[in-house]
């Protein structure tokens, strides 16, 4: 939030001083003042990013726990993946193991993202292996379809394939901009002419999954 940032907590302080030294006889005054609400807003603003800190620290745990005790090196650089990982914990409940394993990969395909773009793999060797890790998972999430049960909407009030449809979907949107990144990247200031197709795949190349019950369907690939 706006009101938590540094930058702004320093203009609201400067604009009071404005106002305060304008209409106080003394200087002096308005500085100690400045200097008590100053103190407090920072306190907030400290202890506020704390929390923030605490929480997402907590949701890492979380996916630690989930994902057989291994260890988060990379993933934890990513919230976006991060809070996509959480929204389907469900999986955990029917195939833990399937779960797990979509947790280590995403955990790989950050370490990746994170090695290619600061030159410790070198991008023409490895970005099929990142695009291949991409794929697996999106198959991976698409067959966690069918080992959910209709009833867990009923049961729990969660509807699994919305929510599942939805972070394919944000999972496949947000991965196709780390796509598009390593691709600016190549190009750009690796000189390197040339990348594996991303775009287009085989007919069968995923499960089909417009023949589920529910058509998923994503907007991008």
């Amino acid at each position: 939030m706006i009101i938590y940032n540094y930058y702004f907590a320093i203009l609201i302080l400067a604009i009071i001083f404005f106002f305060i030294s304008n209409k106080s006889p003394s200087i002096l005054i308005a500085i100690i003042i400045i200097i008590i609400i100053g103190y407090n807003y920072f306190s907030l603003i400290n202890n506020y990013n704390e929390d923030l800190k605490s929480n997402y620290k907590n949701q890492i745990i979380t996916l630690e726990t989930d994902g057989n005790n291994e260890k988060i090196n990379y993933l934890n650089n990513s919230k976006t993946l991060v809070s996509l990982l959480l929204n389907i914990r469900f999986i955990k409940v029917f195939d833990n193991a399937r779960y797990s394993s979509i947790i280590t990969k995403t955990e790989k395909l950050m370490k990746y993202y994170i090695f290619m773009l600061g030159d410790r793999y070198d991008i023409k060797q490895h970005f099929s292996t990142f695009t291949n890790i991409r794929n697996d998972i999106i198959n991976d999430l698409y067959s966690s379809y069918i080992i959910i049960p209709s009833k867990l909407k009923f049961i729990y009030n969660l509807n699994p394939y919305e929510e599942l449809k939805k972070t394919i979907n944000d999972f496949i949107k947000h991965t196709r901009k780390m796509i598009m990144i390593i691709e600016k990247y190549a190009y750009e200031n690796k000189d390197i002419k040339y990348l594996d197709d991303t775009k287009y795949r085989p007919s069968n190349y995923l499960i089909n999954y417009n023949k589920t019950p529910n058509n998923f369907s994503v907007d991008v690939f």
